[in-house]
């Protein structure tokens, strides 16, 4: 019977550390708002196929605007 090789542990932290160090970059979209305004995109687009990754990060980057302007105020 052969050995099975084990494998390393390695210690991870946590990326909701309670350390105090919060995370300066506001939250980012939520999956359903991105989908919306991608879907959105599509519409105002007339609804033509074959341009479904450029709507999605069309979507992202102006929700993510959208996020920074109102966290920086």
């Amino acid at each position: 019977m052969k050995s099975r090789k084990e494998t390393p542990k390695v210690a991870v932290k946590s990326p909701t550390s309670t350390s105090g160090n919060q995370d300066p970059r506001p939250p980012g979209p939520s999956l359903e708002e991105m989908r919306l305004r991608a879907y959105e995109i599509y519409v105002e687009r007339g609804r033509t196929d074959g341009q479904d990754l450029e709507d999605w990060f069309q979507a992202e980057k102006e929700l993510t605007e959208s996020i920074r302007k109102r966290h920086s105020d």
